[in-house]
């Protein structure tokens, strides 16, 4: 496939073209963030001003947020590229880009398409692109995805982190309904061949079911359950609507064949997709993750919510289960996270 120069798509109805290294912006305020505004556009005026990026990040959070410090700059927040992403050399599209953790590295061997939506996320991969020379690699959309309509045809399409949140930060529509509008969209707008790569959470993942807090509302019990009663518990809990969703592996599966995938490819991320030590492919019925549970183990998971280290008895729990669950064949229901490959 050859790689574009430029990307196409409409906005409310308007043709735009952005080249790459370019920048469209529909400005909004809604949007996911992990740092205030403020805070945010001080560290890219650092970077703008000559600190390397990486440095500036180490200095803001290595110590104070060390969590989010992770999350922005730990290299294995790539280890999906050579496991679940087919190779190749035509355009991908980083949905909901974040920090630029994929579409930075990932200009460095393709043209990336870096969708996001809020303003000063933006603002910090664009500065940091330039330094890593990758700028003129990437065309950056300040946008949410579902609001454009691209013609351009993506060889592959990244959604890491986004698939739960693609309902939220909006009161129209019911986020389920959105998150499938979403796969939809996804699978329409791929080219011939091409796959869409997810990284999400379990909705059944073992330590959830143990009592780990969720890694969006930050509590326990409440996430992991079915959506209609989850829902529910958080309305009364929290007040307020939920809409954050993860799925099981058939349920996210029968999701992404409901969107018009056919061919669908789970891996188990642990100890989770943000930071994957080992990420083991199920293959038809989940057996290499079974197996490799009983003949390595996991190792030690985390509160995936805040990092912290699990409960000892909490992580002693999880091992034997996970144990458990392998000698019968079904461990695979229930790893903490999944990469997904779809076409």
């Amino acid at each position: 496939m050859s790689a574009p120069a430029a990307v196409t798509f409409q906005h409310q109805g308007t043709a735009r073209t952005v080249a790459l290294g370019g920048h469209f912006a529909a400005k909004r305020e809604l949007g996911f963030r992990d740092t205030p505004a403020g805070e945010h556009r001080a560290l890219v005026a650092e970077i703008e001003a000559g600190r390397p990026w990486r440095d500036a990040v180490r200095a803001r959070f290595a110590e104070s947020r060390p969590w989010l410090y992770r999350i922005v700059a730990d290299s294995c927040r790539t280890a999906f590229f050579d496991t679940v992403l087919p190779a190749g050399s035509g355009p991908v599209l980083d949905v909901g880009a974040g920090w630029g953790q994929i579409s930075r590295p990932l200009a460095a061997r393709r043209p990336v398409v870096s969708l996001e939506p809020v303003a000063e996320r933006i603002e910090f991969i664009r500065a940091a692109a330039r330094q890593d020379g990758v700028l003129d690699r990437i065309a950056f959309l300040e946008v949410d995805y579902l609001e454009v309509d691209f013609a351009t045809r993506f060889e592959a399409i990244c959604a890491i982190g986004v698939l739960e949140w693609a309902g939220a930060f909006q009161d129209a529509a019911d986020p389920q309904q959105r998150q499938g509008e979403f796969l939809a969209k996804a699978r329409r707008e791929l080219a011939p061949g091409g796959s869409l790569v997810i990284g999400i959470e379990n909705r059944l993942g073992l330590k959830y079911l143990l009592g780990c807090p969720d890694d969006h509302i930050g509590v326990p019990h409440i996430a992991c359950l079915p959506a209609p009663v989850a829902a529910a518990r958080w309305r009364a809990a929290a007040g307020q609507a939920l809409q954050s969703f993860t799925y099981s592996v058939s349920e996210l599966g029968a999701l992404l064949r409901a969107a018009g995938f056919g061919d669908v490819a789970f891996f188990g991320a642990f100890p989770d997709y943000k930071l994957p030590r080992a990420i083991i492919p199920f293959g038809a019925d989940g057996r290499a993750v079974n197996e490799w549970l009983l003949r390595d183990g996991p190792g030690p998971e985390h509160n995936g919510y805040d990092g912290s280290a699990l409960d000892p008895a909490l992580q002693e729990s999880l091992m034997a289960q996970y144990r458990s669950f392998a000698a019968e064949g079904i461990a695979h229901h229930f790893v903490p996270s999944f990469f997904v490959r779809a076409r």
